[in-house]
Parts: structure tokens; sequence; C-alpha cells
């Protein structure tokens, strides 16, 4: 074998030796980022839905993303949807666990947790949000009923904590903290409903007014 020869071969026998180099376009977003756009983009169309329904190719269009980038993240349109919903969801559990965990004694730990959701109904950004997570188009997606149930049960728990705090403290004479907790939530739960229905008349103030005096009332508030 020639010199010449000898090189070519080398050649050829480091090219195949070497790493390909990978054919195709590169990402043009960060897989988390990308992921992100699109439940964005999800709640933007199902904020603007009248039917309440949405198609995968409008959330695409609203991200301005290919259905490659959709598939790389969800294997359908009810796990995006879900995801939105689950994201949401843990950022209000969050946010009032953090609320409850700084009110200084029992009876405002629970004042504090109607506001919130009281906030939820009324607070024209949140209730905006609120909103979009009642939709229909929700409520049709596979595991929603038990991702709803999932939170709801979490959002419980700080409110079950101060009822039995303020039982222990002799400061709610009658509750019993897991049946309560249960009942009040279905109170607030009840404002969010009636605020989508348009059939709550009164204003903030005076819907936490009422369901607070109520509540004194049911659990024996020894002040």
């Amino acid at each position: 074998m020639s010199r010449a020869q000898d090189l070519t071969a080398s050649d050829e026998g480091s090219q195949s030796d070497a790493p390909r180099r990978r054919i195709g376009r590169p990402l043009a977003y960060a897989p988390e980022e990308e992921r992100s756009m699109m439940i964005r983009a999800a709640y933007r169309v199902l904020a603007r839905a009248d039917s309440g329904s949405v198609t995968v190719s409008e959330i695409l269009t609203e991200a301005q993303l290919s259905t490659r980038s959709f598939y790389r993240h969800f294997k359908s349109k009810d796990q995006l949807l879900l995801s939105m919903f689950e994201e949401e969801s843990e950022r209000a559990t969050a946010q009032l666990t953090e609320r409850l965990a700084s009110a200084p004694d029992p009876y405002t730990a629970i004042g504090e947790w109607i506001r919130f959701y009281i906030q939820l109904a009324f607070e024209p950004r949140r209730h905006r949000r609120t909103l979009v997570m009642q939709t229909l188009e929700l409520h049709r997606v596979a595991g929603y009923a038990e991702t709803l149930a999932r939170h709801q049960e979490l959002n419980r728990a700080p409110l079950i904590q101060a009822l039995e705090a303020g039982a222990a403290q002799g400061t709610f004479r009658h509750t019993r903290p897991a049946s309560d907790a249960v009942m009040i939530q279905d109170i607030a739960n009840n404002v969010l409903l009636r605020r989508r229905d348009g059939i709550e008349q009164n204003d903030s103030e005076t819907v936490m007014a009422t369901i607070c005096e109520f509540l004194s009332r049911a659990i024996g508030v020894q002040h």
C-alpha cells in the first residue's frame, strides 16, 4: 500500500470512530421553557374561548410552536390541560399554606383561610384565573376529579391545624376539626360558584363578614 493510500485509510478510520454530529435544527427553547410556553398559551386560549373548548392547533398557534414541540412534552391535549390545572393548584396551595403559617393565632388563621378564597372570587386578576380553572373543558379531562380532590385535601390541611389548635386552646368550644374543615371549604367553594354564575350580589367584605359570623357561632368561638 502506498503512503497516500495508507493516509487515506487512516483518515477514514478516524472519521468512522469519531462521534457523529447530530443532524437537524437545534431546539429554539430549553425544554422547560417550551413546556411552560404551551401551558401559558393553553391558559390564554381557554380564557378567550366562548365555547370553553380548545384544540391543540389553537394552543400551538398561540404559543408559536410546532406539533413536534407539543408531543415532546405531552401525549394529548388532556395531559396538557391537566398539567396547567396542577400547576395553578400547586401555586394556590403554596400561597395559602404560607399565609396561614404567619397567622398569630387560630382565629386569625381561619379568617385568612376564608379571605384567600374570597379573593379568588372577587379580586379581578385572581377571579379571571379561577374562571379558567372552572371551565367545562377542564372538567372533562381524565384525572381532573382526582387532582381536584387531592388539592382540596391539601388546602384543608392548614385549616384543620388551625381548628385543632383553637380547640386545644379552648378558643373553639364546639369544633370537630376534620368535618368542620370540609364544611368551611364547601362554603368557600360555593362563593366561587356563585361568583362564576353571576348570582352573588354582595361585595367581598359583606360575604367575608357573613361567613365569619356564621362560623363563630358554629364552632363556638370564645372571645
